[in-house]
């Protein structure tokens, strides 16, 4: 379980990034940072079990510490075809709508007019 949370937030984080901002490119870049993504959640475990953590405000510190990292190297990093990263795009007014929403479920290969994913997309603001 040590090893499974922090790996499912951040590929969780990943996913929001590429359901949010779906026009991104580079398949090259996203096998890297899911490996990379992988062998950090390895190295946070390897890391907690080096400093004997298995409960308590430093475990829930480093895995907070590690999702941030993600969600900062995953919205810096991630190419767009714009040109611009995803958290560049957010601090210039971009917001993702219910159609890049869908558009992003596409993407990755679910089914956007399905019940679920149509709750999921109606989460967001129309424009």
């Amino acid at each position: 379980m040590a090893l499974i949370r922090p790996a499912l937030l951040a590929v969780l984080i990943y996913l929001g990034y590429a359901i949010a901002f779906p026009d991104y490119t580079g398949n090259a870049y996203h096998a890297a940072a899911l490996s990379a993504i992988a062998g950090g959640a390895v190295g946070l475990w390897f890391l907690k079990k080096l400093l004997g953590l298995v409960e308590g405000t430093a475990m829930v510190a480093l895995e907070l510490t590690f999702l941030a990292a993600v969600a900062l190297f995953v919205g810096y990093t991630m190419p767009q075809k714009s040109g611009k990263a995803p958290l560049e795009q957010w601090a210039a007014g971009a917001r993702p709508t219910q159609d890049s929403t869908r558009r992003g479920l596409e993407r990755l290969g679910v089914d956007a007019k399905g019940p679920a994913a149509a709750k999921f997309i109606s989460l967001f603001p129309k424009r």
